[in-house]
C-alpha cells in the first residue's frame, strides 16, 4: 500500500485550517453566547435571590408592624381600663367623703340639739331648784345677822390692796354702796350693817339699802365698779355654768 504523503500532508491541512475556521467562527461564538446566557442565568437566580430576600424582610417587618399594633392596641386597652378604674375609684372616694361629710354634719346636728335639750334641762333644773329653795325659805324670816357675818368675813379675808380698791371706789366716785337683801332687813339690823362696814369701809361709806327676792336668800354688796355676791341665786348660777361641758365654756 502506497502513502501518499503529500495528499496526506494537504489534507492534514485542510483539516487545520477547518479546525482553526471551526474555532474561529463556531466554536467561539458558541461559547460566548452559552457563557453570556450561563451569566444572565446566575444575574437572574440572583435577582430572584434579592427579590425573595426583599419579600421576606418586607413580611419580616410587616409581622414586626403589626405585632408592635397589636402590642400598642394592648397598651391603649391597658391604659383605658386603668383610666376608668381610676374614674370609678374617685367617684366612689367622692361618694364616701360626702356620705361621711353628712353623717359628720347629721352627727353634728344631733349633738348640737342634744347639748341645746341637755341646757334647757339644766336651766330648768336651775329655776326648779330656785323655786324649791324659795317655797323651803317661804314663811322664815332672814337671818340677818348669819348675812352679816359673812360679808364681813369675806371682807376681812381680802388683802389690804383689795379692801382699799374698794374703798377708793366708792370715795372716787362719790357713789353708795348699796346692800340689796333677798328680804326687808329690820332697823337693828340696818344699823349693825352701817356700824360693821363703815369700820372696814371707811366713815363716810354711804350705805343704802333695797330688797331684790330673786336672790332667794343671802345678799349682795354693790358697789359703783364691783359687785360682791352672797346669794343662793348666785351660787345656783354658779353651779349651772359648772354643769356646762368644756366645750361650751
Amino acid at each position: 500500500m502506497l502513502i501518499d504523503w503529500w495528499t496526506l500532508a494537504i489534507q492534514t491541512v485542510n483539516f487545520l485550517v477547518v479546525v482553526w475556521l471551526l474555532n474561529r467562527f463556531l466554536y467561539k461564538p458558541v461559547r460566548r453566547i452559552i457563557e453570556e446566557r450561563e451569566a444572565a442565568d446566575v444575574r437572574a437566580v440572583s435577582e430572584a435571590k434579592k427579590k425573595a430576600d426583599d419579600a421576606e424582610a418586607a413580611k419580616a417587618d410587616y409581622e414586626q408592624k403589626a405585632a408592635e399594633l397589636a402590642k400598642s392596641q394592648r397598651g391603649l386597652e391597658a391604659e383605658l381600663h386603668a383610666t376608668m378604674r381610676k374614674e370609678r375609684d374617685t367617684m366612689l372616694e367622692d361618694a364616701r367623703q360626702e356620705a361621711d361629710g353628712i353623717l359628720a354634719e347629721a352627727r353634728e346636728r344631733t349633738e348640737r340639739e342634744r347639748m341645746e335639750a341637755l341646757e334647757g334641762l339644766k336651766e330648768g333644773i336651775a329655776d326648779l331648784a330656785g323655786e324649791m329653795a324659795r317655797k323651803a325659805l317661804s314663811g322664815h324670816a332672814s337671818n340677818g345677822e348669819a348675812q352679816l357675818q359673812q360679808v364681813l368675813s369675806h371682807l376681812d379675808g381680802l388683802s389690804d390692796q383689795s379692801l382699799s380698791d374698794l374703798r377708793s371706789d366708792l370715795e372716787d366716785t362719790a357713789g353708795a354702796l348699796e346692800i340689796v337683801s333677798a328680804s326687808e332687813l329690820g332697823e337693828a339690823e340696818r344699823q349693825r350693817w352701817q356700824s360693821a362696814l363703815e369700820r372696814r369701809l371707811g366713815n363716810g361709806a354711804r350705805i343704802v339699802f333695797s330688797v331684790d327676792p330673786s336672790l332667794i336668800e343671802g345678799s349682795e354688796l354693790h358697789f359703783p365698779h364691783a359687785v360682791l355676791s352672797f346669794s343662793v341665786a348666785d351660787r345656783l348660777r354658779q353651779l349651772s355654768r359648772e354643769m356646762k361641758p368644756a366645750h361650751d365654756a
